[in-house]
């Protein structure tokens, strides 16, 4: 048994030794081009990517940067991305470009697309974007391309993804994308205007929105479980939201607990748990009303009898109740269906059925960032249906969240 251990250690070190001296041998190869290798990059160098494969999804990380030049002097960084459910084919590579453009992407008929906008194809490649002049600014610049890449303009930086790892192959790439960016700056496409990308980690068409992997200080700003230890918060999203600020988060930590058998002998076992946690605030003021919500509070009744059976309306004031819950605003409700919110001194908690969003207006999930996108609008019609002079008796004048027109109210 001993000899077997003793087998399995060195065959353990072996592996190990030999991994180290093939990565080694890689970067070596790398540095001799005169590039740079960076083994643990920080995730900053994405900050600002927000087209897909950026700016979606959680737990975004980077890995192993490689930093250079092209023939034609164009810097460059080639990273591994990966976040929950996806991990880069090979690099990703970026080059940078002068000034923000309009988002496209440019892609071999045989390569993933999004796609961003309508598409234009011509010879096996096809270009995308919101705006038509950059497709076919992508096209002519792209005239040739090989492999199954696929570029992105993502505001000021221009992106490869899926280059090969080995030298030779990443090389190619680099020039590749290099010569993308010289045609597309000499296009009239170049001109193009386009707002500045966001300054961190963000979603895709959401630049307000702020993603942090974890920021353990997000907690303090969402009622929590407080039993336990090893608190933290991953996957923390926030945003000023128009008026509405947010914050979503994933709250994870740990329990502890000592068992006694009969015989007297203790064991401790750990668990880990989590929870997924969204609160909207007012950043203004607002009486307490709630819908669907708590035991507590006067039930406020309308002349709509078939409101009163769906929703339990409970505020202080039965006038204030009044002004807000307004036809328009009861005709809405109708039809949007929530499951249930309450509004409490500037905090806005939303009943997700036990689990986040779920059941809110159909959503599923557990504050998924669609989740997070439906209950925001949810919450900004609701307010853009309370009148104006509701507002200008609180005290908020001018309003603080727009009015809707009248045409755009659903009907019964």
């Amino acid at each position: 048994m001993d000899v077997m251990l003793i087998l399995a250690v060195l065959a353990v070190v072996a592996t190990v030794v030999g991994w180290g001296i093939h990565r080694h041998l890689y970067v070596k190869k790398l540095t001799e081009r005169g590039w740079t290798f960076i083994t643990s990059p920080s995730i900053a160098i994405v900050f600002g990517l927000n087209v897909p494969p950026f700016g979606v999804g959680f737990g975004r990380s980077v890995d192993d940067q490689i930093t250079g030049a092209a023939s034609d002097g164009t810097p460059f960084s080639a990273f591994e991305y990966a976040y929950d459910g996806w991990r880069s084919p090979g690099y990703m590579v970026t080059v940078p470009l002068p000034r923000p453009l309009p988002e496209g992407e440019v892609y071999r008929d045989d390569a993933p697309q999004l796609p961003l906008g309508p598409a234009v194809s011509r010879a096996g490649v096809s270009a995308a974007s919101p705006d038509a002049r950059l497709a076919d600014a992508l096209l002519d610049a792209a005239a040739g391309l090989q492999g199954p890449w696929r570029i992105t303009v993502d505001g000021e930086t221009l992106v490869l993804v899926g280059a090969g790892k080995q030298p030779d192959e990443l090389a190619a790439a680099v020039e590749a994308l290099a010569s993308v960016r010289t045609r597309l700056l000499a296009s009239p496409a170049a001109t193009l205007e386009a707002p500045s990308p966001p300054e961190m980690l963000s979603f895709h068409r959401r630049p307000s929105w702020s993603y942090a992997p974890r920021d353990d200080t997000a907690l303090a700003q969402v009622r929590h479980t407080r039993d336990g230890h090893s608190h933290q918060a991953v996957d923390v999203i926030r945003s000023a939201n128009d008026g509405l600020p947010f914050v979503r988060l994933r709250h994870e930590w740990k329990t502890t607990h000592t068992h006694r058998d009969a015989n007297g002998h203790t064991r401790t076992e750990t668990r880990r748990h989590s929870e997924e946690l969204c609160e909207f605030r007012t950043t203004f003021p607002f009486q307490d009303l709630s819908v669907n919500w708590g035991l507590f509070g006067d039930v406020q009744r309308f002349e709509w009898e078939d409101f009163n059976r769906r929703f339990k309306v409970r505020a202080a004031s039965a006038r204030f109740a009044s002004d807000v819950m307004h036809q328009r605003q009861m005709e809405w409700l109708m039809a949007c269906d929530p499951r249930g919110f309450e509004i409490e001194r500037g905090r806005i908690s939303v009943d997700g059925g036990g689990s986040g969003a779920l059941d809110f207006l159909g959503v599923g999930g557990t504050w998924a960032p669609a989740d997070v996108a439906r209950v925001s609008d949810f919450l900004h019609g609701f307010f853009a249906r309370v009148p104006d002079f509701v507002w200008q008796n609180l005290g908020a004048w001018p309003r603080p969240i727009p009015e809707l027109p009248a045409p755009s109210e659903p009907s019964r």
